[in-house]
């Protein structure tokens, strides 16, 4: 790949024979049971440019676990105990203790659902390895435990088996309350880290989890074993520019369905290209719409902004166009790299390159939008297809010239999304690549701002526009996830910081904006509605004013030392004073370094492409066209 990865309520406590039973009731395929079964929603948290879950493992009390969420990828794995060097200073959270569990079982050689059987530890086990493009790769093997997925970030929640969902009488869940996620609960074979490498040792999430379209995939497993009604899964991002440790919220998941209480438009279904393995739409074509704009919303009269990149339908789905929320950004083949340059020095009078780039609001605003028109499902109605004349609806070609099928789906990629601001320098920098040999990925920053829907069994891929703000529609509801830092709450704490420096700037007299503002512009909303309601915001930029402080560290070096010679006056005082200091400076600066050795992690990630999915075993395709495949090739045995 191109360079650049880039409280709780609580059940009670059960016994294990209670779990056992509960968990071998589920496994029944009981048809009551199915008929009560619900989706289920969870929050998604910002990674170093990829989005990623709670996984909660074992019982009675079980783990956390953050896993990326990864749809180029068919495993789910992180590090367990006695994986040594596994990045657990890096990662969220500490290896899995298994053998607290009481529920963990290694899988036998006869189970093995990717891996082989081979020796380990002096035991026979299912080994299973991944390498990856950029260098890096783990070795596991194969087990099992109960785990449920969302729920309270900071809390675990008891698993009591997956037996709320076979009762079919008088039992009510909301599927989006973080304190009901472990009703969910299932057995989940994974994979058991034991030895990892590269940029998966300094990730921020502790692992990854697989949800390609393959029969160890996560939520294949979970409609195998019932805990979900249909094979069918959503994925809503947004983004935050920064990732912190404790959780950064950024979208959300929902596991068995698709909940349209996120959306701002209807859902429109393209065809998905693939019965397994990867997800794949096909291209129809490319456009750069001038002067911008969030919403894929199009009317005839329009056109005149769009321009429409000379490359075949045939070239541009050379290889396959797969959509792959493990990939930060997004590639496209090398045969759109000419057209694209081409249409966008003639829009903007300035060539396309990957460099920084500092940006006014207006500017930022006025970058055109990448447009992509994909084939409409053209199989039979299923019922959820939304109502009305095409022209209206937003993501449908409608009678324009962008397609001669008014329900192929039309997908807006905006200059929001596809450049990304670096907090560090205050610019911007162009994720939209077009230097693929063979294929192309629709990754995660055009997957953001939708909420995208993978329905499997009737080969649809759905897209409708979205803010993705989980908590929002949590508050809205009445729940709470946890104290997790979320934009809104930042923005907040932003706007009072502004106002109170705004007053220190009046009664100075001086009009005069902060330097950090100066050198670094957030990025607009979406455009404003004619109606003037209030628009979704798809991320902000923001940063908070840096207010005065009185004197700094100098100055307030300087009050210490003047106490010290008024109040400390002998030698053996001052020398114990002298110590403290030295002391506290010590932290200080070790608190310094090990800010800057994330921010190098950070930047890691922006510079090397920490492609988290199978994508870099596919590479060798035995397609005719090269690119993407179904099934890729068994993965290097280490």
């Amino acid at each position: 790949l191109p360079p650049r990865p880039h409280a709780s309520r609580h059940s009670q406590t059960p016994n294990n024979e209670a779990i056992i039973s509960a968990t071998i009731s589920l496994r029944g395929g009981d048809r009551d049971a199915e008929r009560s079964l619900q989706q289920q929603m969870g929050a998604l948290y910002q990674g170093y440019g990829t989005h990623y879950v709670d996984l909660w493992v074992g019982s009675p009390t079980p783990q956390r676990q953050t896993v990326i969420v990864d749809t180029g990828s068919g495993v789910t794995a992180f590090p367990c105990e006695g994986c040594k060097g596994c990045g657990d200073s890096y990662h969220t959270d500490n290896y899995y203790k298994h053998s607290q569990s009481k529920t963990f079982r290694p899988l036998e050689c006869n189970e093995c659902f990717r891996g082989y059987c081979a020796t380990m530890d002096g035991k026979k086990k299912c080994r299973i390895s991944m390498s990856y493009a950029e260098g890096s790769s783990w070795s596991a093997y194969e087990a099992s435990d109960l785990c449920y997925a969302g729920g309270q970030h900071d809390e675990a929640l008891t698993i009591s088996g997956p037996q709320t969902n076979v009762n079919t009488q008088n039992l009510l869940v909301d599927h989006i309350d973080p304190v009901e996620a472990s009703m969910f609960a299932f057995e989940l074979a994974f994979g058991c880290q034991i030895s990892i490498t590269g940029l998966f040792i300094t990730q921020l999430a502790d692992g990854i989890m697989g949800m390609e379209n393959e029969k160890t995939s996560f939520w294949k497993q979970m409609h195998l074993k019932n805990a979900i009604p249909r094979p069918e899964f959503s994925l809503c991002f947004s983004r935050s520019n920064s990732a912190d440790r404790e959780g950064t919220g950024a979208g959300a998941m929902t596991l068995g369905g698709v909940d349209p209480r996120l959306h701002v438009s209807p859902m429109v279904f393209a065809k998905n290209m693939k019965g397994t393995g990867f997800y794949a739409v096909h291209l129809k074509a490319v456009y750069l719409r001038e002067g911008g704009g969030a919403s894929a919303q199009t009317v005839q009269a329009d056109m005149g902004r769009f321009h429409k990149l000379g490359v075949s339908e045939k070239d541009l789905n050379s290889g396959n166009v797969i959509v792959d929320s493990g990939t930060t950004d997004t590639y496209f083949t090398s045969k759109l790299n000419g057209p694209f340059k081409k249409a966008w020095k003639e829009l903007m009078g300035k060539d396309y390159n990957h460099n920084s780039v500092q940006l006014s609001e207006e500017e930022i605003e006025n970058l055109p939008t990448i447009i992509l028109v994909v084939q409409g499902f053209d199989g039979d109605a299923v019922g959820d297809e939304p109502d009305g004349n095409p022209d209206d609806i937003a993501g449908y070609a409608g009678k324009t010239d962008l397609s001669d099928n008014p329900r192929d789906v039309v997908i807006a990629i905006p200059a929001t999304h596809y450049m990304e601001f670096d907090t560090d320098t205050g610019k911007y920098v162009p994720r939209f690549y077009t230097e693929e040999s063979s294929g192309s990925v629709l990754g995660a920053n055009a997957m953001m701002g939708h909420d995208v829907f993978f329905d499997i069994a009737r080969g649809r891929i759905g897209f409708s526009e979205s803010d993705c703000d989980y908590v929002s529609l949590l508050l809205s509801e009445g729940k709470s996830i946890s104290n997790v830092s979320t934009e809104a709450e930042v923005m907040e704490e932003q706007e009072e910081e502004e106002y109170e420096e705004d007053e220190t700037v009046e009664i100075n007299g001086t009009e005069r904006e902060s330097p950090f503002e100066e050198s670094s512009i957030e990025p607009p909303g979406p455009d404003q509605s004619e109606n003037d309601e209030t628009p979704y915001e798809l991320f902000d930029n923001k940063k908070p004013s840096q207010g005065k402080k009185s004197g700094g560290f100098g100055g307030m070096a300087a009050e210490i030392f003047d106490d010290m010679k008024h109040e400390c006056s002998s030698t053996g005082c001052r020398g114990i004073a002298a110590l403290f200091i030295l002391g506290a400076a010590a932290v200080v600066i070790a608190g310094i370094r090990k800010a800057l050795a994330r921010r190098r992690v950070m930047r890691q990630y922006q510079e090397a492409e920490l492609e988290i999915s199978d994508l870099a075993l596919d590479s060798d395709s035995d397609d005719d066209e090269g690119g993407y495949v179904d099934e890729p090739p068994m993965p290097q045995i280490t």
